[in-house]
């Protein structure tokens, strides 16, 4: 319909010019022939073209072109302005000053960058791309660009390539969650030598003094410490699979845990595990559907938080595994690289005693005899108090001398006790030294946290400290808006 509209106009066929909507109503369309036939009399027709997603791009921007360009002859025409061809539609339709300014999105950003974290005006930022499609995406990222990398490490070793990849990389894994990607807007392109994460064989030798081959089954547990850099492993994994074009799937026993790695799921969902076990059950993964093709074409699996699952699962995992794949070997001699500490939740049985909860465990799994246990134990957040790390793995250990029922006692030296309300105000301020000093500097404030387990308590918290910033209180209400639609508007006329 479309190009046999642009055509008789090329062909000089109809003097008047008509927007592509308002064509039915002086033409005629003839599905069986392709044609449009002029009418002998204008008819009360109503022409409206196809709704379109802002995400769809190339179609979105030739639709308020139609919308708002009379009589074009050909899709060049439409690009051409003034003699000036230009090469997308989006860039046409900015030119004829069709596409609503960027304002609003800019006034939006500059007020995050007064008190929101580096991550998450990050996240805000590609939320905005994904969701507003802006104009000028090139001068918002060279606006806020500096704020976005305010809190990646700068050392005399990372030059402004390696942050630029860096900050691209992070943008790109949280399009890549909403199945886009950084290449789809105008945006710097990652360097084809960035190397952010070591190389896989490289990491491993060195961090874990093993050689682990991309292709060779192995059941891999990383037994890690807490701060000992488990995250930053399993990025370095998935970017270089990733990298080479292999696809290495990212899943979590938590949502928490989850959401930290690149285009991360919670294992239950991904995998599609059953809540409740029975002593065959496997996923609920057909071998017709996609996600039955995509663990095929998987290079490898990374499991981060791995103790906190029941052996059932695994076990699970292992017989679908087996049952798509055809291979009856561990997990249908997948890769799985397993992450996790021991001593942190292990998985939970409803009322269950201390055995039941044991052998609810992975290692009580016959799977367990299949997999390779490897340490990560320098911890890279706590490398300035030693005293802290140590006390933390003497509990996890079992090594703390415990008092009744289990408790042990917490050096006074890290603890504030309790003398009423005062005792807050005091916690605060060893937290957060001289606030309202700080109250505007990222870094004091993302290096520190106050953190507790209800809910209750976070209020209180928080209302506390929002006392010493300065200034006044503002409220902010989300609210959802329809864009001025032209078609829609002469439509209800």
């Amino acid at each position: 319909m479309l190009t046999e509209f642009l055509r008789i106009y090329s062909e000089e066929q109809e003097p008047n010019k008509y927007l592509y909507r308002d064509f039915p109503k002086y033409y005629r369309w003839f599905s069986s022939q392709k044609i449009w036939v002029k009418r002998r009399s204008t008819q009360k027709v109503i022409g409206r073209l196809y709704a379109v997603s802002p995400n769809e791009g190339k179609r979105f921007y030739l639709r308020v072109m139609l919308n708002h360009i009379k009589g074009p002859k050909s899709f060049d025409d439409l690009l051409t302005i003034d003699g000036v061809h230009y090469l997308t539609f989006k860039q046409a339709a900015e030119k004829r000053i069709l596409l609503q300014e960027d304002n609003s999105i800019k006034e939006c950003l500059v007020e995050a960058r007064s008190f929101r974290m580096p991550s998450a005006l990050r996240r805000l930022f590609a939320t905005i791309l994904l969701y507003c499609e802006p104009n000028g995406v090139r001068s918002l990222w060279e606006e806020n660009y500096s704020y976005m990398i305010e809190d990646y490490p700068s050392t005399s070793s990372s030059s402004s390539l390696y942050i630029l990849n860096k900050l691209l990389h992070d943008l790109n894994g949280i399009l890549m969650q909403h199945k886009r990607s950084i290449n789809e807007f105008d945006l710097p392109r990652i360097t084809e030598g960035f190397e952010d994460l070591t190389n896989i064989s490289s990491l491993i030798e060195h961090e874990l003094s093993i050689t682990i081959s991309k292709t060779d089954f192995n059941a891999v547990q990383v037994l890690n410490d807490c701060g000992t850099g488990k995250t930053f492993l399993y990025k370095s994994f998935l970017a270089n699979f990733r990298k080479d074009g292999l696809i290495m799937l990212a899943i979590a026993t938590s949502s928490i845990a989850a959401n930290l790695l690149p285009c991360g799921r919670t294992a239950h969902s991904k995998l599609k595990i059953p809540i409740k076990f029975e002593p065959l059950s496997i996923c609920r993964v057909s071998k017709q559907l996609e996600l039955s093709t995509l663990i095929e074409r998987a290079s490898a699996i990374i499991w981060d938080e791995a103790p906190m699952t029941n052996r059932k699962a695994f076990e699970t995992v292992d017989r679908t595994f087996r049952d798509i794949l055809g291979v009856d070997l561990p997990f249908g001699s997948k890769l799985m690289i397993l992450g996790g500490d021991f001593r942190q939740v292990l998985p939970v049985v409803i009322g269950g005693t201390k055995s039941q909860i044991i052998n609810a465990s992975i290692v009580q799994s016959p799977l367990w005899s299949n997999v390779k246990l490897l340490h990560l134990s320098e911890n890279m957040r706590a490398q300035n108090d030693e005293v802290f790390s140590d006390f933390l793995l003497h509990i996890g250990n079992g090594d703390e001398p415990t008092i009744e029922c289990d408790m042990i006692r917490i050096p006074d030296s890290m603890a504030i006790p309790w003398e009423g309300e005062h005792s807050i105000e005091q916690l605060i301020n060893f937290v957060f030294p001289e606030l309202s000093f700080h109250a505007y500097d990222p870094e004091y404030i993302a290096n520190r946290a106050l953190l507790t387990p209800l809910n209750n308590d976070v209020n209180k918290l928080n209302e506390e400290v929002l006392t010493i910033f300065h200034g006044e209180e503002v409220t902010y209400y989300s609210f959802d808006s329809v864009a001025d639609d032209v078609e829609g508007e002469s439509s209800r006329k």
